[in-house]
């Protein structure tokens, strides 16, 4: 297993998480969205270059479900046409019933498909709120409109800890 302990989105990657992130909340009753990032691993650091939205599978309000296969041909199309490897996940976790989760659920835990391992998995929770952002080395805070979105990075594996993230994407 590799020893991945920090995690740096691009500017762009985080634009694309927090589009997708509010494009899922304002879809009519919630869904929670999937995409796939793509990068380069230095030493003990994942690099992510690129967040891409996954179009398919079934999403509802608090999971998606995608076929393997389907996920599986994307990735390996994306990897070559960017040039840069397949370095995990991201989805969304949506404001429910007043309750909000940047947590992993154990169907988080699950691989999105059999011939790519995830190195990491980031979770971007979002909600309406107004009260000041707070910043912590283990996830970021940004404000898109009135909702506020937390990204958190884990590292995929064993007990799935959460890992430091950092970017200039975020304000």
């Amino acid at each position: 297993m590799i020893n991945i302990s920090n995690a740096v989105l691009s500017k762009k990657a985080v634009a694309i998480i927090i589009k997708t992130a509010k494009d899922g909340y304002l879809a009519p009753y919630k869904q929670e969205r999937l995409g796939i990032l793509l990068g380069r691993l230095q030493g003990d650091t994942v690099f992510v270059s690129n967040g891409i939205l996954f179009q398919g599978g079934i999403k509802t309000r608090t999971s998606v479900s995608v076929n393997s296969r389907s996920i599986e041909n994307r990735i390996e199309h994306l990897s070559l046409r960017h040039r840069l490897k397949f370095l995990g996940s991201f989805h969304t976790h949506n404001e429910v019933a007043n309750n909000i989760s940047s947590a992993l659920s154990e169907e988080d835990k699950v691989p999105i498909c059999e011939n790519y391992i995830p190195l990491i998995e980031v979770v971007a929770t979002i909600w309406v709120s107004d009260s000041p952002l707070r910043q912590s080395q283990y996830y970021c805070q940004v404000r898109c409109d009135e909702y506020r979105i937390r990204i958190a990075t884990y590292r995929f594996g064993g007990s799935f800890p959460i890992m430091p993230v950092s970017s200039k994407g975020f304000k």
